[in-house]
């Protein structure tokens, strides 16, 4: 699917049309030529008389579609008023992204409009072909251009028009054919107008999402639907919304009657008959040298997750036919196709069942919902089938435990499995809140009133938090995440030093997930007040958890950080046994979207603070977003404990080597 930024969309007008005419730019070109005879010409409303203060307004915005046996045609007219210098650099200079493989991307024109009369940029634009990989940084190549159009003597007051048409469909689809077409903006738009011509001679199958129904007609180009408005009001998208959310109008469309025709349309392009090469051979020996099908099970696992490095060359077809096998291992690096590609083969040479899935990492949950379509997907995985059980095994995560047990599998709301004969998504087993868990224990041990309190930190990580955890020390050093921590608690002490290296333990082998272990020492833990001591203790892990969304007053569903379940203790191990009054009073909140609970106890010189937080799934629905909000705002205020001692503190304390060496041994617990 073909998306444009919207602040850089160009306009349709179709006076004042370029003569045709090849730019060329160092390895790319675009097209300079009038708008083709199937696009119809949409007529401009005079600008209204007020206008809100925005960088722009836009006047019109009109798309048409037209869809050929094995090629396809989008169309786009846009037209703006720059209400202000950033209006005007905004619609100055335009962008747009095509790819050179097997499409091409042609300006029709450039105007501008003032005091009424309007005047061509087009022949005096100034105009440069870059390449631009959005996904470079993703580790992905695809071979993407992108034009970038500046034109010359823009004011304020100006309304810009442009058009352009880009032309050519990915021949790996054949005469397959999807998309999905918002129809919403941020802006206000005087004019709308979307049309689809279907010229392919097959069946079009139409999911309109908050639009009314098309206008049908048929002319010499095909089957056509229009849609139409005036007056279109804005739309927003609410921070902390999950993106399968539809929060604009959107019209998606399809060759696909059924799942069944998008699994007959990817099966052969999974498919290679060749021999394996002699390092593959040589592999699969090794492999099997290994005793037990799931010990070879688990190494092959391993062996694609761990020494197959993430690297997708996805130029033309390759966006979703996978490379070969042999390819694959002898380079040693693939996309996400390519990996599952390759599990499925030497899973077979194991005599281990597998095929590839097609899932979507953003909206799966809402895939069906939507039309079926070979769009829908952006990821492909492994449903692997061992011991009359089905496991979810994704190549691509090089962060998980060694062992089909161990591992956390896969979960992305639905998938299509590529097995001939396949008519239906599969769901897939939703994450666990017990099972992806975080635990922590902060102890704070005191030796004396007037010396600086140790700081022990023990977190432990399991599950998919084990394997987030992983990912992100894969990319620092021991010296860097040091550092990190220590900023992070300094936020709260002024004086604080670390006092031991942190340790770091990974049970990747036996699946116990992740263990780190802090030490640090305070100097300004106890606050003087002349009549006393005062102290402060905080969950801080928690806190992160129950930050409040940038969207407080919402309309659409938020986006929480589950499925998750942190447990969070807090120790001070006092100088001496005191008597000490514990304030405050236990916590417990259970909702459909959160669970918290709280609890104190002061016994034998040490004070405890027990937190427990558990969010059971990923979104709240919009009608339980403000008591979900209002949740996280009493758990926010429930995770501080401010104490005080009172008495003379200035004589040193000996609490004895036994009680400092008992101390140490529940810090090293």
């Amino acid at each position: 699917m073909k998306t444009f930024n919207f602040l850089a969309l160009c306009c349709l007008l179709l006076g004042g049309q370029a003569q045709a005419k090849t730019i060329n730019s160092g390895d790319y070109s675009i097209e300079l030529a009038p708008a083709p005879n199937w696009v119809k010409p949409t007529t401009m409303p005079p600008a209204p008389g007020q206008l809100e203060r925005s960088p722009s307004h836009y006047r019109l915005l009109d798309r048409q579609i037209r869809i050929e046996a094995d090629s396809s045609s989008f169309f786009q007219g846009f037209a703006a008023i720059a209400l202000n210098q950033e209006g005007v650099k905004q619609l100055s200079k335009l962008e747009l992204s095509f790819n050179p493989a097997f499409e091409t991307l042609v300006l029709h024109s450039l105007e501008v409009q003032r005091n009424g009369k309007w005047s061509d940029r087009l022949a005096g634009a100034k105009i440069n072909i870059i390449n631009e990989e959005p996904e470079l940084s993703n580790d992905l190549f695809q071979g993407m251009a992108t034009a970038v159009v500046i034109s010359h003597d823009v004011r304020i007051g100006d309304t810009l028009s442009y058009s352009f048409s880009i032309q050519g469909r990915n021949p790996v689809y054949g005469k397959e054919f999807s998309s999905g077409i918002s129809m919403g903006w941020t802006e206000g738009v005087d004019s709308l107008s979307m049309r689809l011509v279907n010229s392919s001679g097959r069946k079009l199958y139409l999911d309109p999402k908050q639009m009314a129904p098309a206008v049908q007609s048929h002319d010499r180009f095909g089957d056509e639907y229009l849609w139409q408005q005036s007056a279109v009001p804005k739309y927003l998208w609410e921070q902390g919304a999950p993106q399968s959310y539809t929060w604009a109008p959107t019209l998606y469309y399809s060759s696909a009657a059924n799942w069944g025709d998008v699994v007959n349309w990817a099966l052969p392009l999974y498919r290679f008959d060749q021999p394996d090469s002699p390092e593959l051979a040589a592999f699969v020996r090794e492999v099997k040298q290994h005793t037990g099908k799931s010990e070879q099970l688990a190494e092959i696992i391993r062996f694609v997750q761990q020494d197959i490095r993430y690297y997708g060359v996805e130029i033309g077809q390759n966006s979703h036919q996978p490379h070969s096998p042999n390819e694959v291992f002898n380079h040693r690096y693939g996309d996400c196709k390519d990996k599952a590609t390759l599990m499925v083969h030497l899973l077979a040479e194991i005599g281990v069942e597998s095929y590839p899935a097609l899932v979507n990492s953003r909206i799966g949950d809402a895939l069906p919902e939507r039309i079926p379509a070979a769009i829908a997907f952006d990821h492909v995985i492994n449903l692997v089938r061992f011991d009359g059980q089905d496991y979810w095994v994704d190549g691509t995560n090089n962060s998980q435990a060694k062992g089909l047990q161990q591992l956390s599998q896969a979960d992305f709301g639905n998938a299509l499995v590529l097995r001939p004969g396949n008519q239906a998504l599969s769901p897939m087993p939703q994450a666990s809140a017990e099972a992806d868990r975080i635990s922590v224990d902060m102890h704070y041990v005191s030796a004396n009133y007037d010396a600086p309190v140790d700081l022990y930190v023990t977190t432990r990580f399991a599950g998919r938090q084990a394997e987030d955890m992983r990912f992100q020390l894969a990319g620092a050093s021991d010296w860097e995440v040091e550092k990190h921590y220590l900023n992070y608690y300094a936020k709260f002490y002024h004086d604080i030093n670390q006092a031991e290296s942190i340790l770091i333990r990974d049970n990747n082998d036996s699946g116990e997930g992740m263990l780190i272990r802090e030490h640090y020492r305070i100097g300004d833990f106890w606050k003087s007040t002349g009549h006393g001591l005062d102290f402060s203790l905080f969950a801080t892990n928690i806190k992160s958890y129950v930050e409040l969304p940038e969207i407080i007053n919402r309309s659409q569903p938020l986006l929480s950080r589950g499925p998750i379940k942190v447990e969070q203790t807090v120790r001070l191990t006092f100088p001496e046994h005191i008597n000490f009054l514990l304030s405050g009073e236990d916590s417990k909140i259970e909702t459909q979207d959160i669970s918290y609970r709280s609890s104190g106890s002061y016994s034998q010189g040490q004070l405890i603070r027990h937190h427990e937080l558990t969010l059971p799934s990923r979104v709240v629905a919009a009608e339980r977003s403000r008591d979900f909000i209002e949740t996280l705002r009493k758990i926010d205020n429930d995770l501080y404990y401010n104490g005080s001692l009172s008495g003379d503190f200035s004589k040193p304390v000996n609490p004895g080597l036994s009680y400092l060496e008992q101390v140490r041994k529940e810090a090293d617990q």
